[in-house]
This record gives structure tokens, C-alpha cells and sequence, in this order.
């Protein structure tokens, strides 16, 4: 379905995120400068965010998505999931969500969010679910800082088709201090989505994509 409704394109962005405190934590050069909901009230509100830099709002469906539009911000949407939710409540919850992108043509992404430790099986079942729940030009989105390059590849198996994280021209070795990193490089992104089917295209700082 992911394939389909974007011409077989499977889409990267290096992200970089603003932090409550005002700093920067990922790759400098990241196109995606992310700014979460939570973090916003430090910060002093969403233009506040906006002009240190931010173009990209990670919020939930109550926030303030059209002031991140009127701004130009890409709006994206954190869909919390946990493994011991009844099967009927998800359900329903999901066919809200769905209906909500449809009302809300500026909402371009769903991330969906482990509420505890991400649970493999669990996770792929729920992206399946929200693919199926979501507006067919809503991209379903792959939190790589989050759930790792393992489980990112897997869940393009299962409804995603855009991946976001620390996504650099180089990476150091996962040695040591960095065993556990999920930082990868363009390359390997561009591998991750070309193996799950996809024509891989990377973000751009302006907003374009070009294809890798």
C-alpha cells in the first residue's frame, strides 16, 4: 500500500533535534530540525522554536498543528502504542486517528511511539495497523533514534515508508561507548528502503526530495 500511494519512493531525513534547554543533539546538517511538543513551553512557544531554527513539529493530535502549518513547519503527528493494549481499543483509536488526517490535510506523518519497551512482534502489528487506519498519503514514519535499524528495516516491511534518525555522511564504528548507537550513514539508509522495495529518495534542508 505504501508503494502504491508513493510511486514506489520510500523517503530518509537526517534529523536533528532542539532540545528544552535551547541546544541541539544529531547531525549538524540534518534536514529535519525537529522540535518535540513537550519541549515547547521552555523553549517559549512554537514561533519561539521556529526562529532558533526549527522546521519540523513532532506533537500529538491536540497540539497546535495549525500554527506549525501557518509558520511552514512539516507537521507530524507521535501515536503512542503499548504491547498489553486490548486489541478493540486500538482499533478504535486507530480509525480516530485515521479520520483525523483526513480532516487535517496539513498533518503529513504518523510516528508511531512505544510507550515501553519496544516489543518486535507488537511493534510491526501496530504500524501494520495504522497503515491500514491512515489516509493512503499520510507517511508512516520509522523513529530510527528510537527503535534501531533493525526493527526501522522490518517495520518498511510493514506499512512504513519514511525513516528519521542521526543520518550522516560518516559514522564512527558502534564500538565501545557507541556499540549501541543508531546513527547510520545516507548510504545505509538508502539501502534499508531499496531492500524493503522502495526507491529511495532523501529529504532535503528546502523541503525537496531527490532520489539516491
Amino acid at each position: 500500500m505504501a508503494r502504491d500511494a508513493f510511486a514506489g519512493r520510500g523517503f530518509f531525513v537526517s534529523a536533528r533535534r532542539l532540545q528544552a534547554d535551547g541546544s541541539w543533539i544529531g547531525p549538524g546538517e540534518g534536514a529535519c530540525a525537529l522540535v518535540e511538543e513537550d519541549a515547547l513551553s521552555a523553549l517559549g512557544g512554537l514561533k519561539a522554536a521556529h526562529k532558533a531554527g526549527a522546521n519540523t513539529v513532532l506533537c500529538r493530535l491536540t497540539g497546535d498543528l495549525a500554527g506549525a502549518m501557518e509558520l511552514g513547519m512539516r507537521c507530524l503527528v507521535r501515536e503512542p502504542f503499548a504491547a498489553d493494549e486490548p486489541t478493540q481499543e486500538r482499533a478504535v483509536r486507530l480509525a480516530r486517528l485515521g479520520e483525523s488526517c483526513r480532516r487535517f490535510s496539513g498533518l503529513d506523518g504518523v510516528v508511531p511511539t512505544s510507550t515501553g519497551e519496544a516489543q518486535g512482534l507488537d511493534t510491526l502489528q501496530f504500524f501494520a495497523a495504522c497503515r491500514l487506519a491512515l489516509p493512503p498519503t499520510t507517511h508512516l514514519i520509522v523513529d530510527l533514534d528510537m527503535l534501531g535499524h533493525k526493527l526501522g528495516q522490518l517495520c518498511l516491511s510493514f506499512g512504513a515508508d519514511e525513516i528519521l534518525g542521526s543520518i550522516t555522511g560518516q559514522r564512527a564504528l558502534r564500538l565501545g561507548a557507541r556499540v549501541s548507537s543508531h546513527d547510520i550513514t545516507r548510504d545505509e539508509a538508502a539501502l534499508l528502503l531499496r531492500a524493503a522495495g522502495f526507491s529511495p529518495c532523501e529529504r532535503l534542508p528546502d523541503g525537496q526530495v531527490q532520489p539516491r
